[in-house]
């Protein structure tokens, strides 16, 4: 029993040691590719590093078959934008989504806008149509897009510039109380000021603000609307994005421009490497979804940029100033309005695909399906075991047979001895 005991204690005293270096090898976190990085310029973004990107082929098709009398439908869709530096949609962004759009194709309309855009630049495809039994409208859409892994490393309080307060981000993004974002509640108001100090940079603040929200709230994937900051908050729980809405009211409180971005992830493991070949198709029907719909944030910081966090997924590992490249961007900010007929101008905090009201009560049958395949991959490879790590290990395994085989030897001669 006693050489049992040895053994046990020699396996947790060596193979600790082990294991925390073989993890600290194999994290490809860990690594970065050198890149250039964008100078201060017009653009107004600098200090990221491209970490790793992935090319994807993005196939969309959208059908919806009317099975009753005539009605009529309004449709809206969003596009997934081009995100990058020199976008004439998005400023101050790092490159986290480079966007061609290759071809869209619209059949049975009667009334089309393609390509417009809203209040926070997101771009959409809205058409309407008149059906009758039978009849169809069918949407098509591909895309070539490049998304990155980025990461904001060392911000130094003097590389910060002064904010603009006219600019129309505050006004879009921090000055205003509204629905799910209520920075004007005296509680949420305290709680923002007891977790950041004065003195800290916006930088700070925001790493304080996005650890103590994703230790506080407790996920809950059964909530099924938007709840807000406030409720998140008071309930302790919310799912993605309660936990983007509290760390945004809570950075706008600090007088920090802090928006919602709403997407899909095509795996929700952050350990997915896409290779060259690999696809993934996801489906909206009558039926039900297997879409991977996730929310995450971004906060503004002047002469650095729009610097992306996920509050939810940095409760297993390290999202404050970083993102990843396994999420397809849709819609950034708050107050998107749907096509609806009825009621009118009704607008909604997140917006996601596919989004079409009728005039009337009515019988249709639809299919969204997205088709998302590896182009080309540029990933950090996986360091292999350094050679010393190699000898450690081997060294650590002789020691633990060495001891079992001295304990057994041991073991033996006490019971010849003995006479057992």
């Amino acid at each position: 029993m006693k050489a049992k005991y040895t053994f046990v204690f020699l396996y947790f005293l060596i193979f600790p040691s082990i294991n925390s270096l073989g993890i600290a090898v194999l994290d490809p976190s860990k690594a970065i590719i050198s890149y250039p990085q964008l100078s201060l310029s017009s653009n107004g973004v600098s200090n990221y590093d491209v970490v790793q990107n992935v090319t994807y082929e993005v196939l969309t098709n959208f059908t919806l078959t009317h099975k009753s009398g005539p009605n009529s439908y309004v449709f809206k869709f969003t596009r997934l934008n081009n995100r990058m530096p020199d976008s004439t949609l998005t400023r101050f962004c790092p490159p986290y989504q480079e966007s061609k759009l290759l071809f869209t194709n619209v059949t049975g309309y009667s009334e089309i806008n393609i390509g417009h855009h809203d209040k926070f630049n997101n771009t959409y495809d809205s058409f309407n149509a008149t059906l009758a039994i039978d009849d169809s409208i069918t949407f098509d859409q591909a895309y070539n897009i490049t998304l990155s892994e980025i990461s904001f490393q060392h911000i130094n309080a003097t590389e910060i510039g002064e904010y603009n307060y006219f600019d129309d981000m505050f006004s879009l993004y921090c000055n205003n109380s509204e629905q799910y974002y209520e920075r004007d509640d005296s509680s949420l108001i305290s709680l923002s000021h007891s977790i950041v100090h004065p003195n800290d940079t916006e930088v700070e603040k925001a790493e304080k603000i996005c650890n103590w929200v994703s230790d506080y709230l407790i996920y809950d994937e059964t909530l099924l609307e938007e709840k807000g900051a406030l409720w998140a908050y008071t309930n302790q729980r919310g799912d993605c994005s309660e936990y983007s809405s509290l760390m945004i009211t809570l950075l706008r409180i600090q007088g920090i421009p802090a928006r919602k971005v709403v997407g899909f992830v095509i795996s929700t493991s952050a350990s997915t490497r896409p290779k060259v070949g690999n696809t993934w198709n996801f489906y909206d029907n009558n039926e039900g979804t297997n879409f991977l719909g996730h929310a995450w944030m971004e906060y503004y910081v002047p002469k650095i940029g729009w610097i992306a966090c996920d509050p939810t997924w940095h409760k297993v590992t390290n999202y404050f100033n970083r993102i990843d490249l396994l999420r397809f961007n849709w819609n950034v900010g708050a107050n998107i309005f749907m096509p609806s007929i009825y009621p009118p101008n009704f607008i909604v905090s997140e917006f996601g695909n596919p989004t079409f009201v009728c005039a009337e009560t009515s019988v249709y049958d639809y299919s969204y399906n997205v088709k998302v395949t590896v182009l080309e991959s540029n990933l950090v490879p996986l360091s292999p075991f350094p050679l010393f790590v190699v000898i450690f290990i081997a060294v650590g395994v002789g020691v633990v047979l060495i001891a079992i085989i001295l304990m057994i030897k041991k073991g033996r001669k006490k019971e010849i001895s003995y006479g057992y």
